[in-house]
């Protein structure tokens, strides 16, 4: 093999792998694209979502407060009913 050659074939080698890595950032810089478009979308979800469950943890905060503050006055009026029966049987045992 003579050196002519010899360069031509390394020419060829180096000309080839460049046009190949120049076909590859081509195709990174696409993906690196994509992946922040797909990025931005999901952080958008995620936010939609958090506000959701957010909502949703608020209300059901907010019903079982109300549910229990029902519960209490229930138990309130109910004791008071107890007292005042008692209170007139021992009324009625003294007499």
């Amino acid at each position: 093999m003579n050196n002519d050659l010899l360069n031509d074939f390394k020419q060829f080698i180096a000309a080839t792998v460049l046009q190949e890595i120049s076909g590859l950032r081509e195709d990174i810089q696409q993906l690196d694209e994509k992946i922040n478009q797909v990025d931005q979308k999901l952080s958008k979800k995620i936010d939609d979502l958090d506000e959701r469950l957010s909502k949703k943890i608020d209300d059901l905060s907010a019903s079982v407060a109300e549910a229990m503050s029902d519960n209490t006055e229930e138990v309130d009026a109910q004791l008071k009913n107890h007292e005042k029966r008692i209170g007139l049987l021992e009324q009625r045992a003294t007499a």
